[in-house]
């Protein structure tokens, strides 16, 4: 009977336990790496996918109940006015879709709402059209990080009202931060920005330069009332 072992064996096992210390930490960093890709996958999807719904909905609560191009209170060149052929009417697009009024004293039927969620008749809010979204939060969580109060990551989208790009100019230039306006202002573009990070705390989390933001979906919507087109049979 040995009582130890003899060095080629103790050379195996000096090498097996080196094999063992070197891999086993690549493998466990390799399978971080693709968690976390696995989460930026799913963030994007889920942003794409809400950015999609919201983008598909009327452009203003009051797109509900009219068709007609909105009242604005940040007036500019795209407004209908009594100078337009004809008058109070929109130029461009289909014949029939770009009536701003069916009153004869030229007023409005219906402006443009502030940013928000509306109550419906019951009480209740529905997300009925496009800025019922804004600054609502979406969070992803696993059952260990919710014990911790913890989410993988979150999803929130942001409405705001923006200066409307200048139709004279040679190129279009569409709104930025710094055209932004204020709350209580509306305009024909409704600047849409789908936020993806890591955390919650707001100067991180709004700043794409920030290393927990994931990224950030964009689109601007305007203000063209919902188009009716007249057919007919041949």
């Amino acid at each position: 009977m040995r009582n130890a072992l003899t060095l080629i064996e103790l050379i195996f096992s000096m090498v097996i336990i080196g094999i063992v210390f070197t891999v086993i930490p690549k493998l466990i960093i390799s399978m971080n790496q693709s968690a976390q890709v696995t989460i930026k996958e799913e963030a994007m999807f889920n942003a794409v996918a809400m950015m999609g719904a919201i983008i598909n909905l009327p452009w203003d609560n009051n797109n509900t109940v009219n068709n007609q191009i909105l009242n604005v209170s940040n007036h500019n060149s795209y407004d209908c006015n009594a100078s337009n052929t004809p008058q109070y009417y929109r130029k461009g697009g289909f014949v029939g879709g770009r009536n701003c009024s069916a009153l004869t004293d030229g007023s409005f039927d219906f402006n443009a709402s502030s940013i928000g969620n509306e109550l419906n008749a019951t009480g209740d809010k529905v997300y009925d059209d496009i800025d019922d979204y804004n600054a609502t939060e979406n969070n992803a969580s696993n059952d260990c990080a919710k014990s911790h109060g913890k989410s993988l990551y979150s999803i929130r989208p942001i409405v705001i009202y923006s200066q409307d790009p200048d139709p004279t100019a040679s190129t279009i230039q569409l709104p930025g931060d710094d055209k932004n306006l204020s709350v209580v202002q509306s305009s024909n573009t409704k600047r849409i920005i789908v936020k993806v990070g890591y955390s919650s705390d707001n100067s991180k989390f709004y700043d794409p330069t920030k290393l927990n933001c994931i990224t950030a979906l964009e689109y601007h919507s305007f203000n063209l009332g919902n188009a009716k087109i007249n057919s007919r049979s041949w």
